[in-house]
Formats: C-alpha cells, structure tokens, sequence
C-alpha cells in the first residue's frame, strides 16, 4: 500500500467527507476534503494529490464537470467515482471518459480500501512508465465490452479485480447462480470459454 498517497475527498454531505478521512488517516494516506467540485480544483490548483475519490451526484457541479476538468488540467491525478444506482448510467459512462473505475454505494471498508490501493497502484505505475506500458482502463480498451448490459459490467469489473465467483456474488448481494449466469453471458459476448480467457486478453493488452 502507498504508505503516504495522498486523497483528495469531493462530497458535499459533510459526514461523509468526514468519516473518510478518518478512514484514510488511520490507514496512513494524506486525506484532504472538499465539499463541491469548485472546491476540489481551488485545492488542485495548489497541491498536487495522488487520488480523488468524488461523488457523482453533488448539488452543484457533478463529479462528472470534476472529472472533465481533471482530465483537461490535472492528467496525472486518478478519479475513482461513487455512485448509487440511479446513477449507474453516468458512472458507466465516466469510467469511459477516463475514471479508473466507480463504487456503488453503500460501500463496505473492505471493498473501499482495496479499490483505493488499486487504482493508486494504476496510476503509480502509469506515472512511472509515462502511461505508454501502463494499465489500461479495460472498460475502455476493450471493444467486447461495449455490448456488456449494466449488470454484466459490474460482474466484469471484479471479475477482472480478480475475485472469485462465490467473493462477487457477496460483493454485490446476489445468488452465485446470478453471478454464474452474468459469467456465462460476458464469455459469450467475448467469444471465450471462461475466465482465463479474459485474463489471457487483458494480458495481451499489457505487452
């Protein structure tokens, strides 16, 4: 783990905001809030940050205006997106225009936690690599994904996470026999016969 990564928090319910950064602190990350998206770039304009970690839905500017402007201005900072289930469809469509991935709420420490090391552990070696070798965004990168429903990407993205079946299926508080189901579907889609051969593409991808 990025022993002192720094976190820039964007969500405009104060209690949120603070009870991340506790969060993060305890985890020994340099956490700092911001309670709309305006805020967020005044803050970027003065500290460089390793992650932000946005809502999608604030009252102001949306994490989408955020991350439009990231991307312009600030390339080398990751987004990770929070999200609800009305907001699905955006949070589809952000990772696309260059989240490194989105969280539905509600989220459990654990799966927060591990989304956060990955994702700075993506960027780390982006930066490292000047992004020419580095991780690609697989929602992105991957035509076969475009014919995914909502659901099936949502079991892809840990699919690729590398989770177990029986792990999604806790996850996302389905019957394995849903999320055997979605696998069946996506390895279809991808012409494939099952999970190693995603993997075995995403690898390809890598060289």
């Amino acid at each position: 783990m990025d022993q002192k990564a720094s976190i820039l928090i964007v969500d405009d319910e104060e209690s949120i905001r603070i009870s991340l950064k506790s969060l993060f602190e305890k985890e020994n990350y340099k956490a700092e809030t911001a309670d709309s998206a305006s805020i967020a770039l005044e803050k970027l304009d003065k500290s460089n940050y390793d992650l932000i970690l946005t809502d999608i839905m604030m009252e102001e500017e949306t994490g989408i205006d955020l991350l439009k402007a990231i991307n312009k201005n600030y390339s080398n900072t990751a987004v990770l997106l929070m999200t609800g289930y009305a907001s699905m469809d955006t949070a589809i469509e952000a990772v696309r225009l260059g989240a490194l991935d989105y969280l539905i709420k509600p989220i459990s420490k654990e799966t927060l936690l591990f989304n956060i090391g990955r994702c700075l552990e993506i960027n780390r070696i982006k930066k490292n690599q000047n992004s020419t070798n580095a991780p690609e965004n697989f929602l992105t990168i991957l035509p076969q994904t475009k014919n995914l429903t909502q659901k099936e990407i949502i079991v892809y993205r840990h699919l690729i996470a590398g989770m177990p079946n029986k792990s999604i299926a806790e996850e996302l508080n389905v019957t394995l026999p849903t999320v055997k189901f979605h696998l069946k579907n996506i390895y279809k889609k991808f012409g494939i016969k099952g999970r190693a051969g995603i993997l075995k593409i995403i690898s390809e991808c890598r060289m």
